[in-house]
């Protein structure tokens, strides 16, 4: 079945003629008048009443055009995947991102991506990083935002430095700590740490904080809701808590032995000439600017 000889089966019901489709067409009428007569006889049915003036549809013609309309639509969206296929190289990509990185930081980024590139799958995949390292060695990851390391140099990928989140540390805004500007760290540990798990599983060698005992969350929603209204403390990124700082009903509280805002850097990471891609090029560039704000 020609889909040329569907579009001028709707082009006559949407345009009220042949003449008028044939004209759309850049055709000449008894082309696009043969077109359908093919069609009908492709699948058995009648989908026009004739007269000498214009064309009707029969019942058939009816129950069939949303249909026709339909398969249009969608050999015009595959006819423009394939196109933006052959230009890019690839259909899909994938961007993996560490646990705990605040990725309300990538919402306009990837709001503007997928924008330039409206046929594109897109994946975000959340993990640990030990799963995205491995994921990508494996070519199932195209790019990692992930908390800067300590290597200077990366020969097997390309790398660049980036951007900072801040982490603040927090308790209920009726905690009793809560009228102290600086705490000690030692004043902590009668107190239960909220750890945001972030889709981490529970490890036996978590790294010991101020407290003997914790509370392992991976919903934020729930951690700050527990957080909130108990006598615990937690660290999370500032963006992600700010609402609750701005109702009271959490507290940033500053460790005396961190004085400084504790800003943690992230880092990206690619596959040799990715950079060079249309699909990369684009997302790096709009990383980039986005978390060099």
């Amino acid at each position: 079945m020609n889909i040329q000889r569907v579009k001028a089966f709707v082009l006559t019901t949407q345009l009220g003629s042949v003449s008028a489709a044939a004209r759309a067409l850049g055709k000449r009428q008894p082309q696009v008048s043969q077109w359908i007569a093919e069609l009908e006889v492709d699948i058995g049915v009648d989908l026009f009443e004739r007269s000498a003036n214009q064309v009707a549809l029969t019942a058939g013609g009816e129950h069939l055009l949303p249909k026709a309309i339909l398969a249009l639509a969608q050999w015009e969206q595959f006819t423009q995947s394939a196109t933006h296929y052959a230009e890019l190289g690839k259909g899909r990509l994938v961007l993996g991102v560490e646990n705990y990185i605040p990725l309300e930081v990538l919402r306009s980024t990837i709001q503007r991506y997928l924008m330039q590139f409206p046929t594109l799958d897109f994946v975000l995949k959340v993990d640990t990083f030990d799963a995205l390292h491995s994921a990508f060695l494996s070519d199932n990851i195209d790019l990692l935002l992930l908390h800067e390391t300590v290597e200077l140099h990366q020969s097997q990928s390309g790398y660049c430095r980036l951007g900072e989140y801040q982490e603040v540390m927090l308790i209920s805004g009726q905690h009793t700590l809560a009228s102290q500007q600086v705490i000690d760290p030692a004043q902590l540990a009668p107190y239960r740490e909220y750890i945001w798990a972030g889709g981490q599983t529970e490890s036996d060698d978590l790294e010991v904080g101020f407290s003997g005992h914790y509370c392992q969350i991976p919903d934020l929603a729930l951690l700050k809701s527990l957080l909130a209204e108990g006598d615990g403390y937690s660290f999370l990124p500032l963006s992600l808590a700010q609402t609750e700082i701005d109702s009271g009903r959490l507290k940033v509280v500053q460790l005396s032995s961190e004085f400084a805002p504790m800003k943690r850097r992230l880092e990206m990471r690619w596959h040799h000439g990715f950079e060079a891609s249309t699909l990369g090029s684009s997302l790096l560039t709009l990383i980039k600017e986005q978390l060099s704000k």
